[in-house]
């Protein structure tokens, strides 16, 4: 069995019975009803495609069930109808058996009418329309024969990938690029020698080494002949001669 779910819940609402025939075959109107026998809340919920409205009043803490509209199949054109002169007003068809009766219901706020009305259409674009669309789909379905898309013996599928049959593009050559100004710079040369040597410069380093050694004598030997003025015992150190300085190293052509 399918679970009965709410829709709408409306805390106050007015019932008026008996209500006269329509005046005109646009409808009833909301001005003449005169008495309202009944107020109390009212409750629209749905069960699978069907829909009910219940008129429920509380007592002992309890809802007891003041009268009920059912509708099947959400066809609420049916069996409720707004009044000619006022949105807030409508006529309920209460059937019981073969028998049925009309009964005036009405809001006090008109967003409170405006809810009610879209409720229940709402509810038939959902769930019936929707359903009975996906009903027609299946069963047109069902009636097409099915398509037999096996492959029979000695068919191919063929697949095109983009790309897969072109060349790859060639990278440019070392002789093109270096066409442009910004040739690849040739290899260091082997022995790990620098490119000053090849050339014939010397470097700083071996400078230094040669010229070291020349200036060692003459500063020894100023050390020694100022020393001679105060120390006389060291004066045949400061007369003897110099030591001659190691020649210089050639440098490679």
């Amino acid at each position: 069995e399918e679970l009965e779910y709410t829709l709408l819940n409306k805390k106050d609402v007015m019932v008026f019975h008996p209500i006269p025939p329509a005046s005109s075959s646009s409808g009833h109107k909301a001005d003449d009803w005169t008495s309202c026998i009944w107020r109390g809340r009212a409750r629209v919920v749905g069960k699978g495609s069907d829909l009910g409205i219940k008129l429920l009043q509380m007592k002992d803490g309890s809802e007891n069930l003041f009268a009920q509209c059912k509708i099947p199949n959400g066809e609420h054109e049916k069996y409720v109808e707004r009044t000619v002169d006022s949105s807030r007003y409508f006529v309920l068809k209460i059937t019981n058996g073969n028998r049925h009766e009309y009964i005036g219901m009405g809001f006090e706020d008109r967003n409170d009418a405006f809810d009610f009305n879209c409720t229940l259409s709402d509810f038939k674009s959902t769930w019936v329309d929707k359903e009975q669309e996906c009903e027609d789909m299946a069963n047109a379905a069902a009636k097409v024969p099915a398509k037999d898309l096996s492959l029979k013996e000695g068919q191919k599928i063929t697949i095109n990938i983009a790309g897969l049959g072109k060349k790859r593009e060639q990278k440019p050559s070392d002789a093109s690029a270096g066409a442009g100004g910004f040739g690849i710079l040739a290899p260091p040369p082997p022995g790990g020698g620098s490119r000053r040597q090849q050339v014939g410069v010397v470097p700083l380093g071996s400078q230094l080494q040669t010229q070291a050694p020349q200036a060692q004598p003459v500063m020894a030997a100023a050390a020694l002949t100022t020393g001679s003025q105060d120390f006389g015992d060291f004066g045949d150190f400061a007369s003897a001669p110099a030591a001659a300085p190691a020649p210089a190293p050639a440098v490679p052509s």
